[in-house]
């Protein structure tokens, strides 16, 4: 059965949106891709369900069994992603920073003054500066500044300076705890079907049309720690009236249409 039909491997995944949003500073439309996965791994794909039966009479039997699907929880996998699919492992908010607004960075830099006691910063300092004696691991409190180029008393010594600097530059923020998706995506995926007739490869497409992140960012981090594996949980739920609710729909199509031939 595992040569005929698999839904381990998803390729040429969407994730589009459900109604108009802002990522990064770029504006989407409804039905827009936000997010395109060229091969994305299902761990599993778990249907939550309920059961309610109508019990009577003799030994409180059940006559008539209501069964409903309340929603379907699917985890994904992805080796690597972008930045907008970064955010979108972890729901997190991701803005655009323009060169107007103030980015203050840490920086420490190690660097010997010259014959006049000159040394000369990567970055001009924001606010405070802190230079050390490399030798002694002394504060050196006597020094001047101009602009990104420090004086000290003490020619040819080695120091260690930390200084913050205000990074001028755009950048993209991603903010953990501000989510990126308040409502519900759509996915749209495909994948490779084995007739089990003929053993022809034939394309199956996934649509999920009421999907939620429901993601929570784990990285390991380290020498010795894995590749970062993008991980990100999700759950369907169902749409239409009662008696023709669907979480997903699968089409098994009649040939392969992605293949070269």
């Amino acid at each position: 059965m595992n040569n005929e039909f698999s839904l381990k491997e998803l390729y040429e995944v969407r994730l589009k949106t459900t109604y108009p949003i802002e990522i990064n500073g770029i504006s989407f439309e409804k039905n827009e891709t936000i997010a395109y996965f060229d091969k994305i791994q299902i761990s599993n794909i778990d249907e939550v369900k309920t059961w309610v039966a109508a019990q009577g009479g003799f030994d409180n039997k059940a006559h008539v069994v209501w069964e409903d699907t309340k929603q379907v929880n699917i985890n994904f996998s992805q080796g690597i992603f972008s930045k907008t699919q970064f955010a979108l492992l972890s729901n997190a908010r991701l803005i655009e920073k323009n060169n107007n607004e103030p980015l203050i960075i840490s920086q420490r830099e190690e660097l010997e003054s010259d014959e006049n006691g000159y040394i000369t910063l990567k970055y001009e300092p924001y606010n405070e500066c802190f230079i050390y004696s490399k030798e002694t691991k002394e504060k050196i409190t006597n020094w001047g500044k101009q602009d990104n180029i420090l004086q000290i008393e003490k020619p040819f010594q080695t120091v260690i300076i930390d200084y913050n600097f205000n990074y001028l530059k755009n950048a993209s923020i991603m903010k953990l705890g501000h989510r990126l998706i308040e409502g519900f995506l759509y996915l749209e995926g495909k994948t490779r079907v084995k007739d089990d007739i003929t053993g022809h490869v034939k394309t199956g497409i996934l649509k999920i049309p009421k999907l939620k992140l429901m993601s929570e960012l784990s990285i390991k981090l380290g020498r010795n720690a894995d590749p970062i594996i993008g991980n990100f949980s999700t759950a369907a739920f169902p749409i239409g009236d009662k008696g023709t609710k669907k979480v997903m729909e699968i089409y098994f199509l009649e040939d392969d249409i992605d293949s070269d031939i």
